[in-house]
């Protein structure tokens, strides 16, 4: 049995090994725990084949979040629990059902899984993604300067994020990689549009007849051409 507290920050070191890790096959259950069990509140449970690990969360809303997040990765797993003990196995008996057996099975059943809705349109959220990311670029571009400002300061005025940036180079690749494919897929877009502005038939249903359609068609094929 093991009591874990939750660090209030991510490893910072690249390269250093992280004290604890659990692979996903391995996560058979993510439940709370009773609060007299240690009488300590905010404490959460992830049940593995050897052992059950228990953690305190430092609130309440840590707690929700940690336990919503994981029950949802491990709900597809098929080694996943149907039942599991809301107590802990203290003094050589589980403080829920009492039993001595320290591997019986669950005395109450593992939570219900959400049914979450999956049907999304992923054309419709890459395209709002990508105008949200153009509409945005802007802000994008100053954390950019930012970064570098922050790797070598020459003493000139920048703007710097509200948080501190703790991999430079590593958020400077990732940003200029999101930067050019914007651009590029930008640029594939404007395209494509203009060589559909360009076939529809003037009088056609897309363009009917009348000097106002006219002249919006005409603006539209001229803003593409910029």
């Amino acid at each position: 049995m093991i009591i874990f507290i939750l660090l209030t920050n991510y490893l910072i070191f690249i390269g250093k090994e992280p004290l604890c890790t659990i692979s996903l096959p391995d996560i058979l259950a993510v439940e709370r725990v009773h609060e007299d069990s240690f009488k300590k509140n905010n404490m959460f449970q992830i049940v593995q084949p050897e052992r059950v690990l228990y953690i305190q969360a430092n609130n309440c809303v840590e707690e929700k979040e940690w336990v919503d997040v994981l029950a949802k990765i491990c709900r597809t797993n098929e080694r996943r629990l149907a039942r599991f003990h809301p107590g802990a196995f203290v003094s050589g008996h589980w403080l829920c059902c009492k039993n001595t057996c320290e591997g019986t099975e669950g005395c109450e059943n593992v939570s219900s899984s959400l049914d979450l809705q999956m049907n999304v349109d992923s054309e419709t959220e890459l395209a709002r993604l990508h105008c949200l990311t153009i509409s945005h670029m802007d802000r994008l571009e100053n954390i950019m300067r930012a970064c570098g400002c922050q790797a070598v300061f020459t003493g000139d005025i920048c703007f710097l994020p509200r948080a501190l940036i703790e991999d430079v180079q590593s958020c400077f690749k990732t940003l200029t990689a999101l930067r050019d494919t914007v651009y590029t897929l930008e640029q594939e877009h404007r395209s494509y549009l203009r060589s559909i502005a360009r076939e529809m038939k003037y009088g056609s249903k897309q363009a009917p007849i009348g000097d106002d359609n006219y002249l919006l068609l005409s603006g539209r094929i001229s803003s593409l051409d910029l």
